[in-house]
């Protein structure tokens, strides 16, 4: 006998609250629907479950016996219902996010600074690492959201790539070392006279920068992993960069920092998020993806 489950519900909140008009309110069902459903049950399970009297519904022994089956389970799904919905409207969560101080800087921290006074009690867990050794972790659901630069390749078909923020790639220098070298570029393969500053070959900027001058720049004297030291290098007039555009915005604003002007000199990237696929990741990640783009 397969008894639908709703009826068990609607048998358990009458027994509650002892008037059927209650029970129909809590259950935003209307009186004749919580009565038919007790009769349904009733006929099912062929026992009266109530005696009507005038104070309300009294429960048979047979219903006294049901209800001390039903009622823990009952109460444990609605617990469980009405945690869930806590999830869903942002009232609890947590979100964890691996990240390098940088890219964190250029698309994390506006977003969680908006997304924390929108939604004060989702806590946030932030760590760095590298970003395979990330993914591996995202991949197996250890924590929710990677951020990297992009174009990044993903093995995994339950993970998902988001771009966030569209960046620029261009070459600079100090205005210093500018004046103090006599820099003059005409074209892309001047750039070989200089003290250049690069990325890692096996990063993703490294990628983009081999992918556009490999054959064209052969030489640089610094290999730099991060945007932030490679910001330092140039301020200390160590040489020309290859650098996020928006990493030394203000100082090209103020004059200290030259770009170098070429057409083929300025290279389009971006930086995003990858999580699992949106139907896996947890409300609160959803929400902040929001934030971010």
């Amino acid at each position: 006998m397969a008894v639908n489950f709703d009826y068990y519900r609607t048998f358990y909140y009458v027994v509650k609250y002892k008037k059927i008009s209650i029970a129909a309110e809590k259950l935003y069902v209307s009186q004749p629907a919580v009565t038919q459903i007790v009769q349904k049950l009733e006929e099912q399970l062929g026992s009266n479950l109530f005696v009507r009297t005038k104070s309300g519904m009294e429960l048979t022994q047979t219903g006294k016996m049901l209800y001390d089956y039903t009622k823990q389970s009952i109460e444990i799904l609605d617990n469980v219902e009405y945690k869930f919905n806590r999830y869903e409207n942002l009232e609890v969560g947590e979100i964890k996010i691996r990240t390098g101080s940088n890219v964190a800087k250029m698309i994390l921290y506006d977003a969680l600074e908006k997304f924390g006074k929108d939604y004060p009690n989702i806590k946030v867990e932030i760590a760095t690492g590298s970003p395979s050794q990330a993914i591996e972790m995202l991949h197996t659901g250890e924590i929710d959201m990677v951020l990297v630069y992009l174009p990044y390749e993903v093995a995994y078909n339950n993970l998902q790539i988001i771009e966030c923020s569209k960046k620029e790639y261009i070459f600079a220098m100090s205005k210093k070392y500018c004046k103090e070298n006599k820099v003059v570029i005409n074209e892309i393969s001047d750039l070989n006279k200089y003290s250049l500053i690069v990325p890692k070959k096996n990063s993703t900027i490294g990628k983009i920068f081999n992918n556009n001058f490999k054959d064209i720049i052969t030489s640089h004297h610094y290999e730099v992993a991060q945007e932030q030291m490679k910001k330092e290098f140039i301020m200390r007039n160590m040489g020309i960069g290859f650098i996020i555009k928006d990493e030394i915005k203000d100082e090209l604003e103020k004059g200290t920092v030259v770009e170098i002007k070429l057409d083929k000199l300025k290279i389009e990237g971006a930086i995003g998020a990858i999580t699992l696929n949106r139907k896996l990741n947890n409300f609160a990640t959803n929400k902040l993806l929001e934030y971010m783009k």
